[in-house]
């Protein structure tokens, strides 16, 4: 017996004879294998694109990464914070105030 308790294992069957081959399946059948399934309930397993969890996104999404001096990413992080805004809604209201200042 070995330390896991396991003695020498199981004994598999011997396998019989090469193994039997599939016969071809035709495109037509599937399909109606497939509407069959639909009709009785069945749905599709499919992977499809999970939304992220949180609020419902309003308009398309992007990223921005911008490495600078820690001092200025500290600051802006602070300015935030400050205001209780995200890091987004941060940059709006400077390109905002930015734009009324010009224009």
């Amino acid at each position: 017996m070995s330390k896991y308790g396991f003695g020498g294992g199981i004994e598999l069957p011997k396998p019989s004879g090469p193994s039997k081959t599939r016969p071809k399946v035709e495109p037509d059948s599937v399909e109606k294998a497939v509407e069959a399934g639909k009709s009785l309930g069945f749905v599709s397993r499919e992977a499809f694109t999970r939304l992220k969890p949180g609020p419902k996104r309003k308009e398309p999404q992007d990223k921005v990464s911008i490495p600078g001096p820690k001092r200025v990413v500290d600051q802006f992080r602070a300015f935030c914070r400050e205001r209780n805004l995200t890091l987004w809604q941060g940059l709006e209201l400077l390109l905002s105030e930015r734009r009324n200042e010009s224009g």
